[in-house]
């Protein structure tokens, strides 16, 4: 359409210029008139290419709405009186008044969707092309101090000593007395390849441990078992891009162990990547099977995705456990292995994130987050603010919950030098989730 507006103005300069030739025949005309055609037709080429971008960008479409002018003016309308009425001059300022409504319109769409003030579209920019190094360690504050509660295997924490039980006393000399944890972690996260000094108490004697910063590659699989039921159990806690291979990994050793039947623990992972998605529910699904369908607001935003071709597939009898940090592409998950009567879910209702986001930049810096497209189940259901009911419903209260996320990050670790509640502050407790799974798979049909 484009390339037509502009042949059009082309051709409108030509036939004009012809005409005008003629008609001044005789005279010596003919230049003048040539560059006055000819600004003719770039006109009306500008003309052709502004109706074209009005034409297929929808939200510059909306100038030619008449309901667009209607609601501007009465929201022009609320801004001046609110401006020039209101008894708080710095609370209806222009700018304080528009940035509330453009807040409270987008926020009332969803609660996925939100605006970015220019500082704030600044900092995510940055944070979402920054990258993070660490040493690789989990810490949480408890009465005695601010404990490591868990360090990752061979990270630069492990490699240079670091041990869970280990208190914290200071980073780079600096006491981090009265601190938030998040200030604690950024003291520690810096450059790759830098060194940082962690002052730490074990058994009340100190010592300082130096420790290179490094990438830290977290295990999407945070840990997988046979039981002497030779019921499998593996928790995954997150959707990455090793997903597909430490998944597949996992299963072949627990094929080895005999595995009859597996527990897939997908709770308290937010989601991640859905490509990933698709790949793990594959080992679980025949090929070429529908798991998910992404549709957007017009009929030709539409796109499916299907298992694919991966090793091992699993056909044993299984169960997903989640609960209500289980979010996007692992409720995506869950929800198609349920729905295709693959799996049964245990635990409680997920998250309900069923929606695609995009940011896009404003003309003042600042930025709009908007859901721009829904995920929707192979029976087409969506779980999008719904989230999923599962079959067999186990509560857990907030405060247990919180005891067992601290049990998982252990990582089943044996604390023979610690007494375990003089740590935590509590006794471990029973994962009841985890205990109706085996009785769901153990029983007889």
């Amino acid at each position: 359409m484009i390339a037509g507006s502009l042949g059009y103005g082309l051709a409108l300069a030509f036939v004009i210029t012809l005409g005008r030739g003629f008609i001044v025949k005789g005279k010596r005309v003919l230049i003048k008139t040539l560059f006055f055609c000819c600004g003719i037709g770039l006109l009306a080429s500008m003309a052709g290419f502004t109706f074209a971008h009005f034409w297929y960008n929808p939200s510059a479409r909306a100038w030619f709405e008449v309901d667009f002018w209607r609601q501007w003016l009465r929201f022009g309308e609320t801004l001046r009186l609110s401006h020039a009425q209101y008894h708080d001059l710095n609370k209806s300022k222009y700018e304080n008044l528009t940035d509330n409504a453009v807040m409270g319109m987008v926020q009332s769409l969803d609660r996925h969707s939100s605006y970015y003030s220019p500082e704030q579209y600044r900092v995510f920019q940055e944070d979402s092309h920054r990258q993070y190094f660490g040493i690789g360690i989990m810490i949480r504050k408890i009465e005695q101090g601010v404990l490591v509660s868990k360090v990752f295997p061979e990270g630069p924490a492990s490699i240079a000593g670091l041990q869970v039980g280990d208190f914290i006393l200071s980073v780079n000399d600096e006491p981090i007395n009265g601190l938030e944890l998040a200030d604690i972690s950024s003291k520690i996260k810096g450059i790759e390849g830098t060194s940082v000094e962690i002052a730490i108490s074990r058994h009340e004697e100190k010592r300082t441990i130096n420790v290179k910063r490094g990438q830290i590659q977290i295990s999407t699989v945070d840990r997988y078992y046979v039981d002497e039921n030779k019921t499998g159990y593996l928790h995954l806690i997150q959707f990455s891009t090793r997903s597909r291979e430490e998944v597949s990994k996992a299963l072949l050793d627990m094929q080895n162990l005999g595995m009859k039947n597996l527990i897939f623990d997908l709770r308290d992972n937010s989601g991640g990547l859905l490509s990933s998605a698709i790949e793990v529910a594959s080992f679980f699904l025949p090929k070429e099977q529908l798991v998910v369908e992404l549709k957007g607001r017009e009929l030709d935003e539409f796109r499916s995705y299907r298992t694919k071709s991966v090793s091992p597939r699993i056909k044993l009898p299984m169960v997903v456990l989640i609960n209500e940090a289980s979010a996007s592409a692992s409720e995506i998950v869950a929800g198609a292995l349920s729905i295709l009567g693959r799996a049964k879910t245990i635990g409680e209702k997920s998250y309900g994130k069923g929606s695609v986001q995009t940011v896009f930049k404003l003309s003042d810096q600042s930025g709009l987050r908007l859901t721009t497209a829904m995920y929707y189940l192979p029976d087409g259901s969506t779980i999008h603010e719904q989230g999923i009911d599962p079959e067999f419903l186990v509560e857990c209260s907030d405060e247990n919950e919180t005891k067992l996320r601290i049990q998982r990050n252990l990582n089943q670790q044996v604390l023979e030098e610690y007494d375990f509640n003089e740590l935590f502050g509590f006794n471990p407790i029973e994962d009841l989730q985890l205990k109706e799974a085996r009785r769901v798979l153990l029983q007889k049909p």
